[in-house]
């Protein structure tokens, strides 16, 4: 049995899981990983710089430098009710995200170097967990590419694999990995507009490999790049939206947001 089977994707779990869901038959799949690339399409220069030419150009997007972002976020911490959110980044590699729940805030930070959740202890039994392992290149690589302008330099061993489709439209699906040998990362962008609209990485655990998955929409003009307004991300056991409401480019971020958090105890408890 897995969290899933209990969660289903909710805060509270089933009282008796549902075995018929997780023995029953896997359905077929292409393999997570490329290892046969697509011929006489195109290369993977060719994908990437029509992303950055969709985003605002290569100037533009080289300029960002930071962000602070105001939005609402969603997920099985809250019951799937909307709260207030922050979003932090700092090029190259630091970013938060600071979640305003009821009981106290849920703050995910990386530091460029390592990388920490805090919660409040009415939602985890641990109220500050240091990333590592598959968790930490994940934080990693999420900090990363919020400043596309290095998307080709943060990932190596760049492979092409055959279009796709989502949502009824085809995407130029690439792969490439955080260090050489790791596990792969898979960027999904849109054949039209050549925005990226997926990205998929993943994790080793002691049930195997597991993944996540971000889906980006929403792209609006911020100081001449577009950036995602919306994401959804996917795991085994959960799922969690982020909106957007405001979005403000180059602004003075203090080093210290992105630094290792300390836990803020729930509303109405003595610190």
């Amino acid at each position: 049995m897995s969290c899933w089977t209990y969660h289903r994707g909710t805060r509270s779990p089933r009282v008796i899981p549902d075995s018929s869901i997780q023995y029953s038959d896997m359905l077929e799949a292409e393999p997570d990983e490329i290892l046969a690339q697509t011929s006489g399409g195109s290369s993977v220069d060719q994908i990437l710089n029509k992303y950055i030419e969709a985003l605002g150009g290569t100037q533009r997007v080289s300029n960002l430098t930071t962000f602070a972002a105001k939005g609402t976020y969603a997920g099985y911490e809250t019951a799937f009710q909307k709260v207030p959110v922050d979003v932090l980044a700092k090029a190259p590699d630091q970013r938060a995200t600071i979640a305003h729940m009821l009981d106290g805030d849920s703050t995910s930070t990386f530091d460029g170097h390592f990388g920490w959740i805090a919660s409040p202890e009415t939602l985890k039994p641990m109220p500050l967990i240091e990333l590592t392992g598959g968790d930490l290149d994940g934080a990693k690589v999420d900090a990363e590419l919020s400043f596309p302008a290095r998307i080709k330099q943060t990932l190596t061993d760049w492979r092409v694999g055959f279009p796709e489709m989502i949502d009824n439209k085809e995407v130029q699906v690439l792969q490439g990995r955080l260090t050489p040998g790791g596990l792969p990362v898979k960027l999904y962008f849109d054949s039209t507009s050549g925005l990226l609209v997926r990205l998929v990485r993943y994790t080793n655990s002691l049930v195997g490999i597991n993944p996540t998955q971000i889906d980006y929409s929403d792209y609006r003009d911020v100081s001449g790049v577009k950036l995602p307004y919306r994401w959804i991300v996917t795991w085994t056991d959960g799922r969690s939206t982020i909106e957007l409401s405001e979005l403000r480019a180059n602004v003075p971020i203090d080093a210290t947001k992105f630094a290792k958090p300390n836990p803020i105890p729930p509303k109405g408890a003595s610190r």
